[in-house]
């Protein structure tokens, strides 16, 4: 049996090189060194009503746009009742490090709900090691990541422009379907969910609202050009991303706490500095902090008690998940009312 993308990153932790985050989640708060490359100014952002003459229609689709010299793949699944001419949600949906696309897709279930709901199911790939490297991966290479600041990996050491590639898959998805581009979203596990944050730092004018799960704030400057909303799902003995943050990652850096994580950013949107329960069943307990600026700005936190390192409500038994909270139907729920103004 293939080994689950958890158990992969938890070998990485215990004996390869790289990734966490810093010790601070409060946007604007600077690191004491540079963990990441300069990002250039956020791409204007298109306003549409309507399209006309996009190619693609439903199905799961693989396309590839070339970055920094490299050839960069995604892979798409597009909704049965899609419509061609019809502004459409996405959420674009970030493996853990040691995963792909196709796994993600597995895990979380994302593409089953996008065929019921409607919306566009986006997963980039990750570069690995022997990309990075200038070579071609092995059809089961396990090193693939995401260079989200101070984590994870190759991708991260390297420097990796992981955000200029999301510009570039945004813009050739532009080319493909027809995107509405104040409904698109961003979702992740592990390493994909720190990168989550830091979109949501360095492109807030792009992605309307993130939902990281196992994945905590990112390290470096971090100062967003608008209020992000964020809904943060953790489970308390995650032994890879500890509830608690830590210092657990060879070549790491400390990371923080999920509940600092997201009150760095409730602060951030103006937020009313007292959390309020918002949902509670068996061992998951939601949060959130409202009362923000705008009111839709809210920053929630899912706690998933003795919860490990998994995916809750996965279809996939692996890492024994909880049932008593579905994340992927939170976090579309989560995005459906936080458009981007």
């Amino acid at each position: 049996m293939r080994p689950g993308p958890s158990l992969l990153l938890s070998v990485f932790v215990l004996g390869a090189a790289a990734c966490t985050s810093a010790p601070s989640a409060r946007p604007g708060e600077d690191p004491d060194t540079p963990t990441g490359p300069s990002s250039s100014e956020e791409p204007t952002v298109p306003e549409r009503s309507s399209c006309a003459g996009l190619p693609a229609g439903p199905g799961t689709h693989e396309w590839t746009v070339t970055h920094d010299g490299r050839a960069r793949t995604y892979r798409v699944r597009v909704p049965p009742h899609y419509d061609a001419t019809r502004p459409t949600p996405i959420v674009v949906a970030f493996h853990g490090y040691g995963s792909n696309p196709e796994q993600l897709e597995v895990q979380t279930g994302l593409s089953t709900l996008a065929d019921t709901e409607g919306f566009l199911a986006v997963y980039p790939r990750g570069l690995s090691d022997a990309e990075i490297s200038g070579g071609t991966a092995a059809p089961r290479d396990n090193t693939r990541g995401w260079n989200a600041g101070a984590c994870c990996g190759r991708a991260q050491i390297a420097n990796v422009d992981d955000v200029g590639f999301v510009d570039a898959l945004l813009a050739d998805l532009d080319t493909h379907v027809c995107v509405d581009p104040r409904r698109t979203f961003a979702t992740g596990f592990s390493n994909g969910g720190f990168f989550n944050y830091r979109l949501a730092c360095e492109r807030a004018g792009r992605f309307a609202a993130i939902a990281p799960v196992s994945g905590m704030a990112t390290s470096g400057p971090c100062a967003p050009s608008r209020a992000v909303p964020v809904l943060h799902i953790h489970g308390t003995d995650d032994s890879v991303i500890r509830y608690a943050g830590g210092s657990n990652i060879p070549f790491g850096r400390p990371y923080p706490s999920a509940e600092t994580s997201v009150k760095g950013w409730a602060e951030h949107n103006g937020c009313r500095q007292v959390a309020t329960r918002t949902y509670q069943r068996g061992d998951a307990t939601c949060a959130a902090f409202t009362e923000c600026s705008p009111e839709n700005a809210t920053a929630s936190l899912c706690t998933v008690r003795g919860g490990g390192h998994t995916w809750p409500g996965s279809p996939v038994p692996y890492g024994n998940p909880t049932h008593d909270l579905n994340a992927t139907l939170e976090a579309w729920r989560f995005f459906q009312t936080r458009p981007r103004p």
